[in-house]
């Protein structure tokens, strides 16, 4: 080889190195901030005579080293179409870095007159970035995750049981 191809080989070797290790690290910072947040929940009851009242009972973990989020609302929807939103529960509570947060005082559900109906319900927690999870009411802690979710957070979770560091 002359020294054009040579150099303009070692050129194109460098710049293929360097997007790979930048795809790489974009890869990995997408994969830390999927997997970052953990929201479960489950259904509290109470019953005052002939009113019932039911209100979900969360639990979200703040897995990342050093970010903060803040909550923004709860919405409930079922099958699809709007049911209520909460706007004024969570607003503005703050998760910190490496917390689990339980005990919100979340204001129970308009218009749901058993168990079986709060079941049936489908509940999104936002947080004021936009983000949203959503959480089936197929039974307590379900979360609604694709598959992909559920391997992203398989494979977080067998990273941390190795104690391998990701921040």
């Amino acid at each position: 080889m002359n020294f054009w191809q040579t150099t303009w080989s070692n050129v194109l070797g460098g710049i293929a190195a360097g997007l790979f290790f930048v795809l790489m690290y974009v890869i990995v910072q997408w994969f830390l901030q999927a997997t970052d947040l953990t929201v479960a929940y489950n259904w509290r009851f109470r019953t005052e005579g002939d009113v019932f009242y039911v209100w979900p009972n969360f639990e979200i973990r703040n897995r990342s080293r050093t970010k903060r989020y803040r909550l923004a609302n709860i919405a409930y929807t079922q099958n699809g179409q709007p049911h209520w939103f909460d706007n004024d529960s969570v607003w503005g509570l703050v998760l910190e870095p490496g917390s689990i947060n339980h005990g919100f005082d979340v204001v129970p559900v308009k218009k749901v007159d058993s168990l079986p109906d709060a079941l049936k319900l489908e509940v999104t927690v936002r947080l004021q970035t936009g983000r949203a999870f959503w959480l089936r009411g197929e039974g307590p802690g379900q979360m609604g995750k694709s598959r992909v979710q559920r391997t992203l957070f398989a494979l977080r979770g067998k990273l941390e049981s190795w104690l391998v560091a990701m921040e």
